[in-house]
Formats: structure tokens, sequence, C-alpha cells
């Protein structure tokens, strides 16, 4: 008997282990997936983030009022992969995307005051690991600035940007997404007061790949 109820559990254990290595939810783990899966041509995602912007004592910025600005940031996004993969297995093995965001700005300091508008990127995703996509990127856009500074005149206004991220994927198609980006604001001496509005802009947020 006790033969019997060993080889019942042996048979059971063995049924158990193979149930998870053959179920979906094992197939489809981050770490399973080819790295390049999600950034083929023409893949989409779709993504929201939250951060904060902190000014920066640089060029114009320095001495005056808009090395003090802080802002809270809402960025939504939408993506679209321009090609497959490419690199072959050179440590810089990516794919090209376009970006197109939302930027919903809410200044707190020196004084209260809000931006919105767009921004357009090109972003170069690193895909030698499954889990961890690194990426860099580089873009500009127009906001409608209404921080009423002293030293930057508020109305139309240009965002030229670049910086550096990472997504984590915690499924296959959804990953978080951290980034930092040096965030630029000024309006080309369209009118007077256009020192420049310097800052460092961290975004966090969660990014889906839908199929």
């Amino acid at each position: 008997m006790a033969a019997i109820g060993q080889r019942r559990w042996t048979r059971a254990l063995f049924l158990a282990v193979a149930l998870v290595h053959g179920s979906p939810a094992s197939a489809s783990a981050p770490g399973a997936e080819d790295p390049g899966a999600r950034f083929e041509r023409g893949a989409q995602q779709w993504a929201v983030a939250v951060g904060h912007g902190l000014g920066l004592d640089l060029f114009g910025s320095a001495g005056s009022d808009l090395e003090d600005v802080e802002f809270a940031a809402l960025v939504p996004r939408w993506g679209i992969a321009l090609s497959d993969p490419l690199g072959g297995d050179a440590w810089y093995r990516g794919s090209p995307e376009l970006l197109a965001e939302g930027a919903f700005l809410y200044a707190y300091e020196p004084k209260g005051g809000f931006a919105w508008g767009g921004t357009v990127l090109l972003r170069w995703n690193f895909l030698t690991s499954g889990r961890v996509v690194p990426f860099v990127e580089l873009g500009a856009g127009i906001v409608d600035l209404e921080f009423d500074l002293d030293q930057q005149a508020d109305g139309i206004n240009f965002t030229p940007q670049g910086g550096a991220g990472l997504h984590y994927r915690v499924s296959p198609r959804v990953a978080i997404t951290g980034e930092w980006r040096l965030h630029h604001i000024s309006n080309a001496d369209l009118r007077r007061d256009n020192d420049g509005i310097n800052d460092s802009l961290f975004l966090v947020g969660l990014t889906f790949f839908p199929e």
C-alpha cells in the first residue's frame, strides 16, 4: 500500500511540474520571450507617466528665478517601432521608435503655474535582455507656458530635450518605465525675456504593448 501511495504522489508531482512548465503563464514570462518581441516594425506602445522637473543652474537659468523652478508632470504617450530589430548580436542591437507625447506641467515653485502641449521624440531601444530594455531618446515639443516668471515670457515656448531610461518588463505586455531627461523651455527669442528654463525631468510610469 505504501508503495502504491508513493507512486501516486510521484505521478502527481511530475504532473504538477509538467503543468507549470507548460502553462500559458509560464510560457508568457517576460524572460522567456525573445528580447526583440514587442519591438518589431509597426509594434505599438501606449504609456502614461508622472514625474518631477527640477530647475538647474545652467546657462541662462543661472542666478534667476528660473533655477528655482519645480513642477509636476503628467505625460501620456504613444509609440510605434520604425523597423525590426537592427544590429545582429552586437551590444547595440535594438529598435528605433517614434514617440508622440502629451505634456501637462504644473509648477509650484517659485510661483504657481501650468503648461500644456506636445512632444515628438526618437528613441533607440537596446534589445540585449529579455526583461530589461534600456533606451536613449532625443526630441522636441511645443508648450503654452503660464509660469509667470521674471526671466521667461509666457506663451508659446519650445522644449528640446533628451535623456535615457529603461523598461522593466513585468509581463510580455506590461513594463514599468523610468527615465531621466535634460529638459529645456524657451521661445527662440520670439518675445523678450527668454533666458530659458533648464531642468532635470524624472518620469516613471507604465507602458503597455498591445498585440
